[in-house]
């Protein structure tokens, strides 16, 4: 699993041991919010496989933020969206196994669609999703992308950036702390 991961995402992984040389990943994740209802996408590649997140993805050299959430948003939804704003910023450390681990940067954007019309994505599934049953799809949604939209979107966060670390265990994730 962890070589498909590295060639599939082409993230940088670092041994968690004395020696780790890494960076953090720079990723947009959009919160895409409009008549009542939340855009969420079942991922079909790792490391989040099978599980309900916000669109997003990896921001591209000389990209800003905004332009990269919503090119992540129509690549993976094929939804037009606009710009609301940025709602806070999350360092993840996701450990898959005890000498792997992944570090995301994460800048999480709200958006309004202007469309709601949607079709198929080689990404995984895509769905508009009430808001007020979010609480309903806790387990099947990525522990993090859940915690975040209710703090940082939904919520009024006490604060703008936030440390996580999530940690893989028997193809669960498990968010170890959000502070």
């Amino acid at each position: 699993m962890i070589d498909r991961l590295k060639n599939c995402c082409m993230l940088q992984i670092m041994k968690t041991s004395k020696k780790k040389t890494t960076i953090a990943l720079p990723v947009v994740l959009g919160a895409v919010i409009g008549q009542g209802q939340l855009l969420l996408i079942k991922r079909n590649f790792l490391p989040f496989v099978g599980l309900w997140g916000m669109p997003g993805g990896k921001v591209h050299f000389g990209e800003h933020l905004d332009q990269a959430v919503i090119r992540e948003v129509w690549e993976e939804c094929n939804i037009k969206t606009k710009w609301l704003k940025l709602c806070g910023v999350v360092t993840e450390n996701l450990y898959l196994n005890r000498n792997n681990s992944l570090h995301y940067l994460l800048h999480i954007g709200q958006l309004r669609p202007i469309n709601f019309d949607l079709k198929p994505s080689n990404e995984g599934k895509v769905q508009w999703f009430p808001l007020k049953d979010l609480s309903k799809l806790r387990k099947e949604m990525i522990p993090s992308d859940f915690i975040m939209l209710n703090r940082l979107v939904l919520g009024n966060p006490r604060k703008f950036y936030y440390r996580c670390d999530v940690k893989r265990s028997n193809d669960q994730y498990i968010v170890n702390f959000f502070r």
